[in-house]
């Protein structure tokens, strides 16, 4: 179960884009005027570094009006025309910017500052080139708005996504333990002062307000929770169930998405060990292995028959959340233990340290 998470505007770099489109024009210019039957030599050099610093003078105001006219524009009557329009400014700029860029390199070169304007056959290759390079600067503006747009697009819905999440996980744990603290308190059990401190400290985390793209905290922390709330469940539920968990050593800044280690440990505890008779125990380990951080509970309780007790809606949920931070990376697996009773929960994400 992996989510791809877009990475193009993320990885976009426009220096390293802009050096590499240069240096690509001037390839290809020197090959079609080559072609053409042109000398190679310093002639065909100079030109084709005249058409390329056109090209880069001529492609700004493009990109200028592309942004004007966002392609979420396109159907408007104008869109088009306008275009049509930009198209023949270009190709006059395109010109004037030649023989400028021309007579340029013709003054570096110790031959004088000379306008020289193109005529006859390769005035037409030179139109013809600056309306494809029109077309081509308009798509590349129009693909990076698109881009950007399907990435804001994704980012909102993680953030719903994650909203949406913590909606329907915030109030089951709190409702959760606020009656199993009850019981103890009704019962007049003596731990009920202890259950009240732990259950205050899980009603303070489980309340915080967090920002969507701020949602991971210290793995630490939600550890320090997760056994907070299996403690106020092995008060509720005495001997019958016996937690244990064991922390590796290189997690410190290790960071997790709030509320995800917490409802593998509960849906192993209220699927598995709650409703069966005898006792029970569940097994919590986190370590590092390889920058990758490995998470692993497991239960001896019903196992399979657990899942047709609703077990499966909070595993997809802690799934969910992960991939919304990690992305394709995560690797998310749930399942009867093998040649063994109870189920088993192992999920693997990026070891992301805080900055």
């Amino acid at each position: 179960m992996t989510t791809p998470t877009p990475q193009l505007i993320r990885e976009w770099k426009p220096r390293r884009l802009v050096l590499f489109a240069l240096a690509m024009m001037v390839a290809g210019f020197l090959a079609v005027f080559i072609a053409d039957g042109a000398t190679p030599g310093v002639g065909v050099v100079r030109d084709a570094i005249a058409n390329t610093l056109a090209a880069a003078a001529t492609a700004l105001p493009v990109w200028w009006l592309c942004t004007r006219m966002h392609w979420r524009l396109a159907d408007r009557w104008w869109f088009l025309p306008a275009h049509v329009l930009g198209a023949f400014s270009f190709t006059v700029l395109w010109y004037a910017s030649i023989a400028i860029a021309l007579a340029i390199v013709s003054l570096l070169s110790g031959d004088g500052f000379r306008l020289q304007f193109l005529s006859g056959p390769a005035l037409h290759w030179e139109v013809t080139t600056a309306v494809v390079l029109y077309c081509a600067i308009a798509a590349g503006c129009y693909l990076f708005q698109a881009a950007r747009d399907a990435q804001s697009a994704q980012q909102l819905q993680h953030a719903s996504e994650m909203r949406a999440m913590r909606t329907q996980l915030d109030p089951h744990l709190l409702f959760n333990t606020l009656h199993s603290l009850l019981e103890l308190v009704r019962s007049g059990d003596e731990r009920a002062d202890e259950a009240i401190d732990a259950f205050a400290r899980v009603a303070r985390y489980v309340s915080e307000g967090r920002a969507p793209d701020r949602d991971l905290v210290p793995l630490r922390d939600e550890w320090r929770m997760t056994q907070d709330y299996a403690a106020l469940e092995s008060l509720r539920l005495g001997p019958r169930l016996s937690c244990r968990f064991s922390l590796g050593e290189a997690l410190d800044g290790i960071q997790i998405p709030a509320l995800s280690l917490q409802p593998l440990v509960e849906n192993a505890i209220r699927h598995g060990i709650g409703p069966r008779a005898g006792t029970g125990s569940v097994d919590v380990s986190v370590v590092v292995v390889e920058r990758r951080v490995l998470l692993t509970v497991q239960d001896d309780g019903l196992g399979a028959a657990a899942a047709t007790r609703g077990a499966g809606t909070g595993l997809d949920l802690v799934c969910r959340r992960l991939q919304a931070h990690f992305g394709e990376s995560v690797t998310f697996s749930a399942g009867p233990r093998v040649g063994a009773s109870g189920w088993r929960v192992v999920t693997t994400f990026p070891a992301t340290v805080a900055s």
